[in-house]
């Protein structure tokens, strides 16, 4: 390709390497490429695009041969940059934008604020999977993706990755994780095509086909055989793609439902596990620099919410729901916590029995109470809530329901591992986990709230009857700490308020 340029905003400098038609009312294709790339990853695919129409291949800044600017972009600073640049281009036909990995949020974004500059979006291995939004699960995804066997691709990566440089890989992988693409998909007018290559670990099926199933105009292809490098190993095919996209023709499908995500590797649960070893650890310290002393704010709040209840799991002390207390407390709720439970090794039902008595010796709040749960926290706090449907007359506690995180509502068949007889309580086979198992009438209010893998309960936490919610975080510790987990907790409060709402 020829006929080289430079696009600059301040010291933010996009190189142009511009090929093709020179006809009017030729398409010309904006080819944007990902992290650490640049305009020679898309080599294959430019020139055959170039048979069809104009292409213009990007060097972002900080990229390929582009310098380094002062500060990273966000990918919405990007995308209006990205605007910019097309309209400085004054470019005759219609325009259609195709992003790779990080360039497809960046493309994204472009069409979601400036709809007049494009006729069409091509978005090939979308980024970021949010069901594995960080560094080291996106390494994991990239070891295991097939496109590292390819010379090709990975003679090229290696190139293109020292000439950025790790510095500002870095910078701009904090942005990329940061974005969230499926905030924006929902504004994109322009009709998408959605490329995918058939074995690519970064963009998994279930999220890809998602991004078209949200897209208001989007299609979904899988190009055979192929990983993340799709339009470096298969360039003719994509090119036929993106060529046959543009001219409005129905390419691939549309999206009705989506797949189901894929079981996570080996490598990603052996990661997972000790990432969640290494949270529990930490919160059990914490306590020494954090205070044995719940927060005097927790005790404030907007009286017309239910107080909220803190109840942990075993070995566990109240200190190890603080992250979830605090968010829980900002959002108005009152927190209150248990004190007397130790280490919270005594039988379900005992347990239970003290949990009553103890919210029993404390005036019951106008607005009721709910109780959150992690763990075996969540089986006292049903047994809890069985104990008072059936007793004549029912005490008067306040309770509204149970919003239970990661709870074992069938047991754990990993309890036989461990000789105390406080885990292996937690056997499917324990008579107080059957009876719970069938005491399904309180289910209706009960919350439970699950990660996508929970190394401790292997059968999950789905709960018949209950309003189930599963995030994106994996672990049965760390989820506590996960920004998602609070907003579901939050959302579990408010369905137990309004038992109107469907799940």
């Amino acid at each position: 390709m020829d006929g080289i340029r430079e696009f600059r905003r301040g010291d933010a400098v996009t190189v142009i390497t511009e090929a093709g038609s020179e006809r009017a009312d030729a398409p010309t294709f904006v080819l944007v490429h990902g992290i650490g790339m640049g305009h020679r990853y898309f080599s294959d695919l430019a020139d055959a695009l170039a048979r069809e129409g104009r292409v213009l291949a990007l060097d972002l800044p900080g990229f390929g041969e582009a310098p380094e600017p002062s500060h990273p972009q966000t990918m919405s600073e990007a995308g209006a940059y990205l605007a910019e640049l097309i309209d400085a281009e004054a470019l005759p036909g219609p325009v259609v934008l195709v992003g790779h990995s990080m360039g497809t949020q960046i493309v994204a974004e472009t069409a979601a604020q400036r709809p007049d500059l494009i006729a069409s979006l091509v978005l090939v291995a979308p980024t970021v999977n949010p069901r594995e939004r960080s560094a080291v699960v996106q390494a994991i995804r990239l070891a295991e993706d097939p496109s590292l066997i390819r010379p090709k691709v990975v003679v090229l990566g290696i190139r293109m990755y020292l000439q950025a440089g790790p510095r500002w890989y870095f910078k701009k992988l904090h942005q990329m994780l940061a974005h969230r693409i499926e905030l924006v998909l929902p504004d994109v007018a322009a009709p998408t095509l959605v490329i995918r290559g058939e074995h690519d670990r970064l963009a998994p099926r279930a999220w890809a086909e998602e991004v078209a199933n949200i897209l208001p105009d989007g299609r979904y292809v899988e190009v055979p055989d192929r990983g993340h490098e799709t339009m470096v190993t298969a360039g003719e095919r994509v090119a036929e793609l993106i060529e046959a996209h543009a001219r409005g023709e129905s390419v691939g499908r549309e999206v009705e439902r989506v797949s189901t995500p894929e079981e996570p590797s080996r490598i990603e649960r052996a990661w997972w596990w000790a990432g969640d070893y290494v949270y529990a650890g930490w919160r059990q310290v914490a306590i020494v620099f954090e205070g044995w002393i719940p927060p005097g704010r927790w005790r404030t709040g907007d009286a017309s919410l239910p107080e909220v209840v803190m109840l942990p799991g075993i070995y566990e002390h109240w200190s190890f729901m603080r992250p979830l207390g605090d968010a829980v407390n900002r959002a108005g709720y009152r927190v209150r916590v248990v004190h007397g439970m130790g280490t919270n090794r005594r039988g379900i039902a005992d347990t239970a029995n003290r949990l009553g008595r103890a919210l029993a010796k404390v005036p019951v709040p106008a607005a009721g109470r709910v109780i959150v749960a992690h763990s075996k926290g969540g089986l006292i706090a049903k047994q809890l809530l069985v104990s008072e449907a059936d007793a004549v007359p029912a005490p008067a506690r306040g309770l509204l329901g149970l919003v239970a995180i990661t709870t074992p509502f069938a047991g754990s068949r990993l309890a036989r591992l461990l000789i105390d007889p406080s885990v292996r309580a937690l056997l499917p086979s324990d008579e107080t986990i059957v009876m719970l198992g069938r005491a399904s009438s309180v289910n209706s209010r009960i919350v439970s709230v699950f990660g996508r893998f929970d190394p401790h309960i292997p059968d999950g936490s789905v709960l018949d009857g209950a309003t189930n919610i599963r995030v994106p975080v994996p672990g049965h510790f760390r989820i506590l700490g996960a920004p998602e987990t609070h907003r579901a907790v939050l959302e579990g409060v408010e369905r137990l308020l309004d038992p109107a709402r469907t799940p």
